[in-house]
């Protein structure tokens, strides 16, 4: 009996802790395995497309290279997994603990991760377009050089995160908290912004900046007093209204500015 025809017997007779199972290069495809045990299991290369994960455990795992795509993975346990080059692309996260998980180089398009834990996860030069992070923890994330184009970030938490270098072109970041994250070189063109975050609308000024200091001075003027864009609007400095429509400029077209 071939392994996966193994697993799936056990499994149809309530077996659920796979813990340390070797299933790397096996083919289970639209298979139902939700609330099974597959910590420190090595899963690397498998083909899991369509599969029922729903509040698995994946302690540890080794899923590098696997092929998730459309998996539901909902309430998952993927703390410390290790995801590097696995597709992911249309999965369902939500509610996903991915804690301090290597997501190095995965492919995750459109797949929904809003209200998932990505705390201390390594997602840099991930490919996240038009994925869905809203509500999600991403603090202490490295997000750096990732493709959030179009991404769906309203109200995630994004404290300490590193963004350097990510593309964020249409991304939509209403009331998503900024708080330490690094916003270097950061594309945010046609973003929906949270215009009550001094990190984000600093960051959109420090790089329009340049090196002029009396604009860079600006931005560090809302980090210092922690104000966003009331009171960018009201501030009698020279260069306030500069500021003002840098920041119009690079909004998306749908932004609402209060007056």
């Amino acid at each position: 009996m071939d392994k996966e025809n193994q697993l799936l017997q056990q499994y149809s007779q309530n077996q659920r802790n796979f813990s340390g199972i070797n299933l790397q290069s096996a083919t289970l495809i639209a298979e139902r395995l939700q609330e099974a045990n597959f910590s420190h299991a090595d899963l690397s290369n498998t083909l899991l497309f369509g599969s029922n994960l729903n509040q698995t455990l994946f302690l540890n795992t080794n899923l590098s290279g696997a092929i998730l795509v459309a998996t539901n993975l909902t309430d998952a346990i993927l703390i410390e997994a290790n995801l590097i080059n696995a597709n992911l692309s249309g999965a369902k996260l939500i509610g996903a603990q991915l804690i301090g998980a290597q997501l190095t180089g995965i492919t995750i398009v459109g797949a929904n991760l809003s209200n998932a834990n990505l705390i201390n996860a390594d997602l840099s030069q991930t490919n996240l377009y038009k994925a869905n992070l809203s509500w999600s923890e991403l603090s202490l994330t490295n997000l750096s050089s990732a493709n959030l184009s179009e991404a769906d970030l309203s109200h995630a938490r994004l404290v300490g995160t590193n963004l350097s270098g990510a593309d964020m072109n249409g991304a939509n970041l209403q009331e998503a908290n900024f708080i330490g994250a690094n916003l270097s070189a950061v594309n945010l063109k046609d973003t929906t912004l949270n215009l009550n975050s001094p990190e984000l609308l600093a960051g959109i000024l420090r790089q329009a900046a340049g090196d002029d200091t009396d604009k860079q001075n600006l931005a560090e003027l809302l980090l210092m007093y922690r104000q966003g864009w009331d009171y960018l609007l009201t501030l009698n400095h020279p260069l306030a209204e500069w500021g003002i429509e840098t920041i119009k400029a690079i909004a998306s077209s749908e932004q609402k500015f209060p007056k």
